[in-house]
Protein backbone atom coordinates (compact mmCIF):
# COMPACT_ATOMS: atom_id res chain seq x y z
CA UNK A 1 0.00 0.00 0.00
CA UNK A 2 2.71 2.11 1.06
CA UNK A 3 4.42 1.79 -2.21
CA UNK A 4 1.11 2.63 -4.61
CA UNK A 5 1.06 5.74 -2.21
CA UNK A 6 4.43 6.83 -3.32
CA UNK A 7 3.82 5.87 -6.70
CA UNK A 8 0.55 8.24 -7.01
CA UNK A 9 2.82 11.41 -4.89
CA UNK A 10 5.36 10.58 -7.58
CA UNK A 11 2.94 11.13 -10.82
CA UNK A 12 1.41 14.03 -8.63
CA UNK A 13 4.24 15.35 -9.09
CA UNK A 14 5.17 14.48 -12.51
CA UNK A 15 1.35 15.94 -13.51
CA UNK A 16 2.43 19.12 -12.45
CA UNK A 17 5.78 19.08 -14.01
CA UNK A 18 4.11 18.36 -17.96
CA UNK A 19 1.71 21.35 -17.37
CA UNK A 20 -0.46 19.57 -19.51
CA UNK A 21 -2.75 22.38 -19.15
CA UNK A 22 -2.70 25.72 -17.63
CA UNK A 23 -5.64 28.36 -16.49
CA UNK A 24 -4.74 31.80 -14.65
CA UNK A 25 -6.57 34.14 -13.22
CA UNK A 26 -5.57 37.91 -12.54
CA UNK A 27 -7.22 41.43 -11.65
CA UNK A 28 -7.42 42.19 -15.48
CA UNK A 29 -5.62 45.53 -16.11
CA UNK A 30 -4.36 45.64 -12.40
CA UNK A 31 -2.12 42.59 -11.93
CA UNK A 32 -1.06 39.40 -13.91
CA UNK A 33 -0.14 36.13 -11.21
CA UNK A 34 3.51 34.92 -11.18
CA UNK A 35 3.24 31.90 -13.75
CA UNK A 36 4.34 29.01 -11.84
CA UNK A 37 6.38 25.76 -12.83
CA UNK A 38 7.86 22.90 -10.69
CA UNK A 39 11.01 22.55 -11.02
CA UNK A 40 11.47 19.57 -8.56
CA UNK A 41 9.94 17.38 -5.52
CA UNK A 42 11.53 15.74 -3.22
CA UNK A 43 9.41 13.45 -0.56
CA UNK A 44 10.20 14.39 3.53
CA UNK A 45 8.54 12.93 6.59
CA UNK A 46 6.37 9.99 6.34
CA UNK A 47 4.19 9.09 9.18
CA UNK A 48 1.60 6.74 9.29
CA UNK A 49 -1.39 9.50 8.73
CA UNK A 50 0.53 11.42 5.66
CA UNK A 51 3.64 13.04 4.82
CA UNK A 52 5.22 15.84 3.12
CA UNK A 53 6.55 16.56 -0.24
CA UNK A 54 8.43 19.81 -1.13
CA UNK A 55 7.67 21.32 -4.24
CA UNK A 56 10.37 23.70 -5.82
CA UNK A 57 8.89 26.30 -7.69
CA UNK A 58 9.64 28.48 -10.65
CA UNK A 59 7.72 31.62 -9.96
CA UNK A 60 8.09 34.12 -13.32
CA UNK A 61 6.61 37.63 -12.28
CA UNK A 62 5.19 38.57 -16.36
CA UNK A 63 4.32 41.95 -14.47
CA UNK A 64 5.97 45.32 -15.60
CA UNK A 65 6.33 45.82 -11.54
CA UNK A 66 7.97 43.86 -9.02
CA UNK A 67 5.69 41.58 -7.10
CA UNK A 68 6.16 41.74 -3.03
CA UNK A 69 5.11 38.45 -1.91
CA UNK A 70 4.51 38.26 1.88
CA UNK A 71 3.41 33.96 1.24
CA UNK A 72 1.35 32.21 -0.86
CA UNK A 73 -1.51 29.04 0.22
CA UNK A 74 -1.80 25.94 -2.33
CA UNK A 75 -3.85 22.85 -2.64
CA UNK A 76 -3.83 19.77 -4.86
CA UNK A 77 -6.80 17.84 -5.68
CA UNK A 78 -6.60 14.65 -7.67
CA UNK A 79 -9.68 13.29 -9.53
CA UNK A 80 -11.36 15.86 -7.05
CA UNK A 81 -10.19 14.85 -3.91
CA UNK A 82 -8.16 17.19 -2.09
CA UNK A 83 -4.77 14.89 -1.46
CA UNK A 84 -2.48 17.67 0.20
CA UNK A 85 -2.48 21.39 1.10
CA UNK A 86 -0.08 23.94 2.40
CA UNK A 87 1.05 27.27 3.06
CA UNK A 88 3.96 29.60 2.91
CA UNK A 89 4.68 32.84 4.64
CA UNK A 90 7.67 34.12 3.32
CA UNK A 91 8.73 37.93 1.98
CA UNK A 92 10.33 37.56 -1.40
CA UNK A 93 10.20 40.14 -3.94
CA UNK A 94 10.20 38.74 -7.54
CA UNK A 95 11.55 41.58 -9.68
CA UNK A 96 9.72 42.54 -13.05
CA UNK A 97 10.15 40.28 -16.05
CA UNK A 98 12.08 37.89 -14.27
CA UNK A 99 11.97 34.60 -12.10
CA UNK A 100 12.87 33.34 -8.67
CA UNK A 101 12.67 29.46 -7.16
CA UNK A 102 11.10 29.20 -4.31
CA UNK A 103 10.64 26.15 -1.99
CA UNK A 104 6.81 25.12 -0.48
CA UNK A 105 6.32 22.04 1.66
CA UNK A 106 2.54 20.29 0.88
CA UNK A 107 1.04 18.31 3.34
CA UNK A 108 -0.36 15.34 2.24
CA UNK A 109 -3.24 13.00 3.44
CA UNK A 110 -2.49 8.98 2.80
CA UNK A 111 -6.33 8.70 3.68
CA UNK A 112 -7.58 11.23 1.06
CA UNK A 113 -5.33 9.74 -1.55
CA UNK A 114 -6.34 6.06 -1.02
CA UNK A 115 -9.96 7.12 -2.17
CA UNK A 116 -8.37 8.33 -5.70
CA UNK A 117 -7.02 4.98 -6.52
CA UNK A 118 -10.41 3.10 -7.13
CA UNK A 119 -11.11 5.72 -9.79
CA UNK A 120 -7.27 5.49 -11.13
CA UNK A 121 -7.23 1.97 -11.11
CA UNK A 122 -10.79 2.06 -13.30
CA UNK A 123 -10.29 5.12 -15.21
CA UNK A 124 -6.46 5.15 -16.03
CA UNK A 125 -6.70 8.78 -16.12
CA UNK A 126 -5.84 11.50 -13.39
CA UNK A 127 -7.36 15.01 -13.25
CA UNK A 128 -5.17 17.36 -11.17
CA UNK A 129 -5.70 20.83 -10.05
CA UNK A 130 -3.86 23.18 -8.12
CA UNK A 131 -5.05 25.95 -6.58
CA UNK A 132 -4.46 28.68 -4.31
CA UNK A 133 -3.25 32.37 -4.17
CA UNK A 134 -0.27 34.38 -3.96
CA UNK A 135 -0.27 37.16 -1.46
CA UNK A 136 0.93 40.40 -1.89
CA UNK A 137 0.36 43.28 0.66
CA UNK A 138 -2.77 44.71 -0.22
CA UNK A 139 -4.32 41.63 -1.96
CA UNK A 140 -4.14 38.12 -2.79
CA UNK A 141 -3.69 37.04 -6.64
CA UNK A 142 -5.26 33.24 -7.17
CA UNK A 143 -3.68 31.09 -9.27
CA UNK A 144 -4.59 27.69 -11.16
CA UNK A 145 -2.84 25.11 -13.07
CA UNK A 146 -4.88 22.14 -14.07
CA UNK A 147 -5.37 19.38 -16.62
CA UNK A 148 -5.37 15.30 -17.06
CA UNK A 149 -3.10 12.96 -17.88
CA UNK A 150 -3.64 9.22 -19.11
CA UNK A 151 -1.84 6.83 -16.35
CA UNK A 152 -1.80 3.51 -18.88
CA UNK A 153 -1.04 3.71 -22.55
Amino acid sequence: MTKIISIIIFISGLLILSGCSSNSIGIKGIAEPPRISVQNVSFERFTWQGGEAVFTLNLSNPNAFPLPLTGVDYALALNGVEVGKGSREQSLQIPSKQSQLVKFPLRLSFVNMANVLPGLMREGTMQYDLRGSVHLPLFNIPFTRSGTTRLRP
